[in-house]
């Protein structure tokens, strides 16, 4: 609970700092236009109508927004005189997920992540920010984008730059360098280094290695290996398997995760996903901690920025021993960004 209530107050913030900049001490246009919507009396119609433009106007300006400020903080750090301007990528992702179980309790979550592109810096940096990392999330729940629940969680915002796509080879790697924000201020870097290869017509493989430090809590590491199948007259399809090993300092422990999915996109609105895995500890001593199957629906709810996702799930844990626990996961996903082409339900193989 205490996660989800500094991510909502980091999100009202970043949202509330976004659209500053566009009052100038004046009445903005999303203000003016929720007044006008307020007070107006109109038909049912209308009254539709206006609410629609208002929701409208308030994501083009938080949109336009961030990418203004991503573009003037490019053009300070990077843009000489003479060179044209460069499309610029910033988004905000804000997401909103709820996770029942049959054995276990309610499990609310949100968290904010935001990326400043600055497209004209020669080494290609970022800056970033995120309310709920999860470098030290239990790697089932990294693995599956469920709720975390572990007492290593971070629980607190990050903010720092990071340095991607530089080429070692055949690999590439991203660096991030960076704060906790909250005091005492907590330093952290990151790396990771991987590589993806063309096995045959159908078959593509990454490997991914990761590791993170934070003062506060010691060094952790995330071993990858993920499988690509797909057919190339059908890429709507995909089908990955992967290994996935991680190690916590904090407490001495690998663990291990084992998982099989499908991604079928099967229109342009809507994404199913299929899981089955299964995951294991290595202390005290090694056991299978959970087995899996999940179905999840994305569904695109409002033009390219609002999502809805709901996963039924099956699990059999060790803590209750191994007994059926039947569940559900909801998410709102709201992603602000000034490029229209981004698709947030498209699922690619990665390319070399």
């Amino acid at each position: 609970m205490t996660a989800l209530t500094n991510s909502i107050k980091y999100s009202s913030l970043v949202i509330s700092i976004f659209l500053s900049p566009l009052s100038n001490g004046k009445e903005s246009s999303s203000e003016s236009m929720f007044n006008e919507y307020k007070h107006e009396k109109v038909n049912e119609p209308e009254h539709d109508e206006t609410f629609q433009s208002w929701i409208d106007d308030t994501q083009l300006s938080i949109s336009d927004t961030i990418q203004e400020y991503g573009a003037s903080v490019d053009h300070f750090v990077g843009k000489t005189e003479d060179e044209e301007p460069i499309s610029n990528r910033s988004y905000i992702r804000i997401r909103f997920k709820s996770r029942y179980t049959h054995r276990e309790h309610f499990d609310p979550d949100a968290n904010v992540y935001l990326k400043l592109d600055l497209p004209h810096t020669k080494k290609n940096w970022k800056l970033i920010f995120e309310t709920d990392p999860d470098d030290f999330d239990r790697l089932e729940d990294k693995e599956r984008s469920i709720s975390n629940n572990s007492d290593n969680s971070l629980n607190s915002a990050i903010g720092g730059v990071r340095l991607q796509g530089r080429k070692l080879g055949e690999w590439k790697t991203n660096i991030d360098l960076g704060v906790k924000l909250k005091w005492p201020l907590d330093p952290f870097t990151r790396a990771d280094l991987r590589r993806v290869d063309q096995l045959s017509h159908n078959w593509t493989s990454r490997f991914k290695q990761e590791i993170f430090y934070y003062h506060s809590k010691g060094p952790g590491s995330l071993s990858s290996l993920d499988l690509y199948y797909a057919r190339r007259d059908d890429p709507s399809t995909i089908l990955k398997l992967s290994s996935n090993i991680q190690y916590l300092d904090t407490d001495n422990n690998w663990e291990f995760v084992q998982q099989t999915e499908i991604l079928d996109r099967i229109d342009d609105d809507n994404l199913l996903q299929y899981s089955l895995g299964i995951s294991a500890d290595s202390r005290p001593t090694y056991s299978i901690t959970n087995s899996w199957i999940s179905a999840g629906w994305k569904h695109r709810l409002y033009k390219q920025w609002l999502y809805l996702t709901v996963t039924p799930e099956i699990d059999f844990q060790d803590k209750f021993n191994y007994k059926i626990n039947p569940g559900i996961m909801v998410e709102l996903e709201l992603f602000f960004s000034s490029d229209r082409g981004i698709d947030r339900l498209k699922r690619t193989i990665p390319t070399p």
